[in-house]
């Protein structure tokens, strides 16, 4: 029962952030790397809010308006860039904030991270905890799964067919990518309120490059079905993460045991999906 709910848990978090960035890089072929860098900052924005009195609701508004920021910084930049060079930067810039929390040791913990997180109240037994999850992660799902098949969706798809001709028709590629930025960061605020709390830390290795790499596969792996083939992704990529931990090996060979694994499925899914990754332009 505690590995069904924890499952539950586990799911619906990655949810709440992973729906969103199929709407950037699924839909839209942005080259976005940097959903990691918002999660960043907004968990440690929430819970360094919490830990020093200022309570969920506040930390929760911090964490919201930094993410938020750093999302609207994002799209300046995907403006002003070639699409490679944006997907570099926001590597670059997701490594530089997580030196900093790494080096502000005074402020964030450092490598410790902010430990005894409580949880909000009424969220105390986990079988709360996972109807509360489940319950925003099935609610945000549907409201994405609207936007997807929507005016939005449409002029992302027309964006990454053929920009000069999304251009030509109207369709104003600044408010579209700023838009699906906001989304995103409001979906790393989600999932980054419910996270630390289940856990009861915050640390900067769930904060890594590596789960930015997992959300890639996620979206590779489950586009072809749109915002409803990313979520059967996550659900069971996520199902094998766990599961993988009770295979009969010494607990030190399960995390490149995953690495391994979560390559392959990687690999076979840019080869099948590669005409839907690199779609060729169409010409007017």
């Amino acid at each position: 029962m505690n590995f069904f709910l924890h499952l539950v848990i586990s799911i619906s978090v990655v949810l709440m952030n992973g729906l969103p960035y199929g709407l950037i890089l699924g839909r839209g072929k942005i080259l976005h790397f940097g959903i990691m860098g918002t999660s960043l900052v907004s968990t440690y924005g929430i819970f360094l809010v919490l830990m020093n009195g200022g309570g969920y609701f506040l930390g929760f508004i911090a964490g919201l308006g930094i993410a938020i920021l750093l999302a609207l910084v994002f799209s300046w930049l995907a403006f002003r860039l070639d699409s490679d060079s944006f997907g570099i930067l926001t590597i670059a810039l997701h490594l530089a904030l997580l030196a900093v929390v790494l080096n502000w040791i005074d402020l964030t913990g450092g490598a410790m991270g902010i430990a005894h997180i409580p949880r909000a109240p009424g969220l105390g037994d986990p079988r709360y905890f996972a109807l509360v999850t489940s319950t925003v992660a099935l609610i945000w799902g549907f409201f994405l799964w609207k936007i997807d098949r929507g005016p939005l969706g449409r002029r992302l798809t027309a964006l990454a067919e053929n920009p000069s001709h999304a251009r030509s028709l109207g369709i104003s590629r600044e408010k579209v990518y700023t838009t699906v930025f906001v989304l995103s960061a409001v979906g790393s605020v989600l999932a980054n309120l419910f996270y630390p709390q289940y856990i009861g830390l915050v640390h900067p290795s769930d904060l890594t490059f590596y789960f930015m790499i997992m959300y890639i596969m996620f979206i590779v792996a489950g586009m072809g079905g749109g915002i409803p083939g990313v979520a059967l992704s996550c659900i069971l990529l996520t199902i094998l993460k766990e599961a993988i931990r009770f295979l009969p090996f010494p607990s030190g060979a399960l995390g490149p045991l995953r690495l391994i694994v979560f390559g392959m499925i990687l690999l076979v899914a840019v080869y099948l999906r590669r005409e839907k990754l690199f779609p060729v332009p169409r010409t007017v």
